[in-house]
């Protein structure tokens, strides 16, 4: 039997991620891929507040073409891997480090290229800090998952029998 989310911390705060961020991506992170005609009043709304409020450049206008390019991954692997995950949590899957290692390296650096993009804006430095602080968290705690994730596995592959491969190693030489 699975041993309980509640008491292994980590997994909780992943699960926890990832329910907050699998609705966030739906309702703000990819509404730039709808038509327009799709989206409701109360998400544009949403859109709108945010725009307002951060002036996020990579929302107003047409954003660069690798904001696309990662919004298309946050769809197509981010967000399945997410949806896949809070069931693996929950199960304590032993197949998560195996998935969430790449996952975290892929949210890290195309959140990290979003920061460091977002220093060359021309806008306020206030403001930079402000979008900077925002998108924090977003690079902190795949950066996290990933270690974690790196460890696991490590601990993983010591743990796991070696006499084979040092077998099929001496047949080789």
């Amino acid at each position: 039997m699975a041993t309980s989310i509640l008491s292994r911390k980590r997994d909780l705060t992943y699960f926890t991620y990832f329910c907050i961020a699998v609705p966030m991506a739906f309702i703000v992170d990819l509404q730039p891929l709808y038509p327009h005609s799709m989206i409701p009043a109360w998400m544009q709304s949403i859109t709108d507040y945010y725009i307002d409020t951060y002036n996020d450049l990579f929302f107003i206008g047409t954003p660069p073409p690798f904001f696309e390019f990662f919004m298309y991954t946050e769809m197509f692997v981010q967000v399945p891997v997410m949806i896949w995950g809070i069931s693996a949590l929950l199960r304590d899957s032993k197949m998560v480090p195996l998935v969430l290692l790449p996952f975290a390296c892929l949210v890290f650096i195309s959140t990290a290229t979003c920061m460091y993009e977002m220093v060359h804006w021309d806008v306020p430095l206030k403001q930079r800090l402000t979008l900077i602080m925002l998108y924090g968290p977003y690079t902190a705690l795949p950066a996290f998952i990933g270690t974690d994730m790196f460890l696991r596995l490590t601990a993983m592959i010591n743990s796991s029998s070696t006499p084979a491969l040092e077998t099929s190693g001496k047949k080789n030489q």
